[in-house]
């Protein structure tokens, strides 16, 4: 069925405090569109697990300016489903009471055919009011499945967060789930599994053959094949489309700055782009070798900030 001047999804976005500028450049890429509030609406299906800021995903069925309208397009035209549950979605700005919601819901709910099933539906509906249209279709929640990540068998205290690494994965996949990744200094590959996870292909490198093991047992832990290749980033040989890069900044041991740039200069070499995790902005670093940045989002937590960085 034909929406009226709604695009063909809706999604609900949620952010933690310090997230909003990396949700909003995830969503920039994943959907060539700025994130303006909580919610955004595309013709693009993309999975609302994907990402760990997209809370649900409602496929829009029917859309109407007043409820009446939208009652009279279900009615015409109802859904036929074995079991079912009905759920009206709230957005800031809305008046409507309790009361005047549920009865809503209660409306359109003896219109669907099938059995109402408030437990274990194998279909979910969505309801709601939203700038000035009624909409109506199917909704689904994010799997979350990305919490399983948090328990891997080896983690480091100083890694990326799995939220900020899976923000970091759609970011360096987008919409191109075939451009070739190479995380060059891939410690025990948190942004590798994310990269595997949101359908991207990549492969990882790590310097240390004690921390690479690591990575591969990671990868094998989730049903993953171990992409990882154990060498100095200097002596890769193959060129890829993006780079991923966790800037290493000696947690136990310190790194000199210019082990930091050759890092970089290396990544120039090896990638067409660049997606950089710092703990500083190196944005003059990033040019001297001659990267040219596009894109810049923060990940903030407490008093920590990590700085994301687009470079071509």
């Amino acid at each position: 069925m034909k929406t009226e001047t709604m695009d063909g999804y809706l999604y609900i976005i949620n952010y933690a405090e310090g997230e909003e500028s990396l949700c909003r450049l995830e969503m920039k890429v994943l959907f060539n569109q700025e994130l303006t509030g909580k919610y955004l609406f595309s013709s693009l299906a993309i999975d609302p697990s994907r990402s760990v800021f997209i809370k649900e995903r409602l496929t829009i069925l029917y859309s109407h300016p007043t409820y009446e309208g939208l009652y009279q397009q279900v009615k015409e035209n109802p859904l036929n489903l074995e079991t079912f549950k009905c759920l009206f979605l709230r957005f800031k700005g809305q008046e409507l009471s309790y009361q005047e919601r549920l009865k809503r819901l209660k409306d359109i709910g003896f219109l669907i055919g099938g059995e109402a099933d408030m437990y274990q539906p194998k279909q979910v509906l969505g309801l709601t009011v939203i700038e000035g249209r009624w909409l109506f279709g199917i909704l689904e929640a994010n799997s979350n499945e990305w919490v399983s990540h948090e328990n891997k068998p080896h983690s480091y205290s100083f890694s990326l967060s799995v939220r900020v690494s899976r923000a970091v994965a759609n970011i360096a996949v987008g919409r191109h789930p075939h451009r070739q990744i190479i995380d060059p200094c891939c410690g025990a590959g948190t942004v590798i599994l994310e990269v595997l996870t949101v359908g991207g292909k990549i492969v990882g490198n790590e310097l240390n053959p004690k921390v690479a093991q690591k990575a591969i047992e990671n990868l094998k832990h989730y049903g993953y094949e171990p992409v990882i290749q154990i060498g100095d980033i200097q002596d890769i040989k193959e060129h890829y489309e993006v780079a991923i890069l966790d800037l290493p900044y000696g947690h136990f041991n310190p790194i000199e700055p210019e082990v930091q740039r050759m890092i970089i200069k290396e990544a120039r070499r090896i990638a067409d782009e660049l997606i950089i995790v710092t703990q500083v902005n190196m944005n003059q670093q990033l040019k001297e070798v001659g990267f040219e940045v596009l894109e810049q989002c923060t990940a903030v937590k407490g008093k920590f900030t990590r700085y994301i960085t687009m470079c071509r």
